[in-house]
C-alpha cells in the first residue's frame, strides 16, 4: 500500500520525521480502535454520493462491499493501520483506492478529514454511552440481588468516619443502588445533546455540493443533523466533554463505595469480605489480604477529574475554526471511557461477590447508636428536645 499522505503531490517534498512523529504521536494507535466507527460512517457516505449523482450505483455498490470486506479485517485483527500513515481516515481511502483504483479516489468527495473525525467520535461517544449504561444495569441487579440476599442485616451507621446511628446493610448498598441508577439520567441527558451527525460538514464550512445530510444522519441513526457547519467543528472536544461529564457521578460514587469497603473490611471492623481469589497477598507477611481492588477504584475515582480538565483546558484554548490541538481531546476520551466501562465491571464483581461477616456488625450494634432513637421516645412523653438531648447526653456519660 503507498504511504503517501492524502494532502501530498509528486513533487519529491517529504515531512520531516521529527515533526511527522510528533505531531501524529499516538493518532495511529488510537484510529485503530477507531477504526470500525470510521468505516461504517464512509458507507453511509458513499451511499448519499449515490443518490446525489457522483457516484454509479456500481461504483457505490463496489466502495460498499471492499468496505465491508476491511470491517472484517479490521474485526479480525488482520488490519493495521501502517506507521508511516498520519490516520485511519488515510488508510480507508488508500486501502479503497488500492482496491478499486479511480472509484476508490471519489470516496472524499464532500467530505475533509475534520467531519470524518467528528462523526467517527460521534459514533464512538454513543456507543461507549450506551455500554455504560449496559453496565450500569448489570451493576444495579449486583445491587439488587444482594440486598434480597443480606439487607435485613443490622449494621452501624457512620458520620466522621465515627459510629453514629442504626442503619442496615440494605440501606447502605441501597443508597448506592439508588445513586447509580440516578446516574443513567445524567448519560441520557448526555447522549440527547450529542446525538448530531456532523458528517458533511467537511473542514468547517460545507461545500457546494448538495451533500443529502439527511440521508447520511438516517443511516447513520443520529436523532438530527448538527446544520450548521462551524458549529460542528466547534462542538469538537465540546461534546466528547459533555459525554465524560455524565459518567462523573458514575465515579465519584464508585470512589465513595471503594472508600467505605477499605474501612468496612479493615481487620478491625471486618463487617464485609471478598473471596480469597478477589484480593492479593504480600511479598513479605503471609497473614496479609489486600484489597487493592478498591484501592485502585478509589485511585481511578480521583483521577477522573483530571480527563475532564485536559478536555476542558484543550476545547476552551482554541477559536472557532479547526485547530490541530484538538487531534489531543481523542486520547483523553478514550482513556477516560475505558477506566469507567473497566471501573464499572469491577465493581459489579466486587458486590456480586461481597460477603457479609453478620457476628461482626451485630457485635457493633453497640448501645450508644440508639442515643437519638433514646431522646426521641422523651420527646413522645412531652419532654423538650433541647432537654431529653441533655438528660441523653448525661446518661452516656
Amino acid at each position: 500500500m503507498t504511504t503517501k499522505k492524502l494532502w501530498q503531490v509528486d513533487d519529491g517534498s517529504e515531512l520531516h520525521p521529527v515533526i511527522e512523529r510528533y505531531t501524529v504521536d499516538d493518532d495511529q494507535i488510537l484510529d485503530q480502535e477507531l477504526l470500525g466507527y470510521d468505516i461504517t460512517a464512509t458507507k453511509a457516505h458513499a451511499h448519499m454520493l449515490q443518490k446525489i449523482g457522483i457516484l454509479s450505483k456500481n461504483e457505490s455498490n463496489k466502495i460498499s462491499e471492499t468496505l465491508d470486506e476491511l470491517l472484517k479485517k479490521w474485526q479480525s485483527g488482520q488490519f493495521k493501520i501502517a506507521k508511516e500513515l498520519e490516520d485511519g481516515h488515510s488508510a480507508i481511502e488508500l486501502y479503497l483506492t488500492e482496491k478499486l483504483g479511480g472509484i476508490g479516489k471519489k470516496v472524499h468527495t464532500g467530505r475533509s478529514r475534520n467531519d470524518q473525525a467528528l462523526v467517527m467520535m460521534r459514533l464512538f461517544l454513543k456507543d461507549k454511552l450506551k455500554q455504560v449504561s449496559a453496565k450500569l444495569s448489570k451493576l444495579d441487579h449486583a445491587y439488587l440481588t444482594k440486598i434480597k440476599s443480606v439487607g435485613d442485616q443490622p449494621m452501624p451507621g457512620y458520620t466522621h468516619t465515627q459510629k453514629a446511628m442504626p442503619a442496615s446493610v440494605g440501606m447502605w448498598l441501597g443508597a448506592y443502588q439508588q445513586a447509580f441508577t440516578d446516574t443513567e439520567k445524567y448519560i441520557e441527558s448526555a447522549t440527547n445533546m450529542i446525538d448530531q451527525n456532523p458528517l458533511g460538514s467537511a473542514a468547517g464550512f460545507g461545500v457546494t455540493l448538495p451533500l443529502d445530510r439527511e440521508f447520511t444522519t438516517k443511516e447513520l441513526g443520529f436523532q438530527k443533523v448538527q446544520d450548521n457547519p462551524m458549529y460542528c467543528g466547534m462542538s469538537r472536544g465540546v461534546f466528547e466533554l459533555i459525554a465524560l461529564q455524565s459518567l462523573s457521578p458514575i465515579m465519584i460514587y464508585a470512589g465513595k463505595f471503594a472508600t467505605d469497603m477499605i474501612q468496612f473490611t479493615m481487620q478491625e471492623l471486618k463487617f464485609f469480605a471478598l473471596p480469597d481469589s478477589m484480593t492479593t497477598g504480600s511479598s513479605i507477611m503471609p497473614q496479609k489480604r489486600n484489597y487493592d481492588v478498591f484501592e485502585i477504584i478509589r485511585a481511578r475515582a480521583h483521577e477522573f477529574p483530571a480527563h475532564l480538565v485536559a478536555l476542558q483546558n484543550v476545547v476552551s484554548g482554541v477559536g472557532s475554526g479547526y485547530h490541530r490541538d484538538l487531534q489531543i481531546t481523542k486520547s483523553t476520551t478514550l482513556i477516560a471511557f475505558s477506566i469507567v466501562l473497566d471501573t464499572i465491571e469491577a465493581l459489579t464483581v466486587c458486590v456480586e461477590n461481597l460477603r457479609v461477616n453478620s457476628d461482626n456488625l451485630n457485635a457493633a450494634m453497640t448501645d450508644d447508636l440508639y442515643a437519638v432513637a433514646k431522646i426521641n421516645k422523651l420527646v413522645e412523653q412531652g419532654v423538650p428536645f433541647r432537654d431529653a438531648y441533655q438528660q441523653v447526653k448525661k446518661g452516656l456519660k
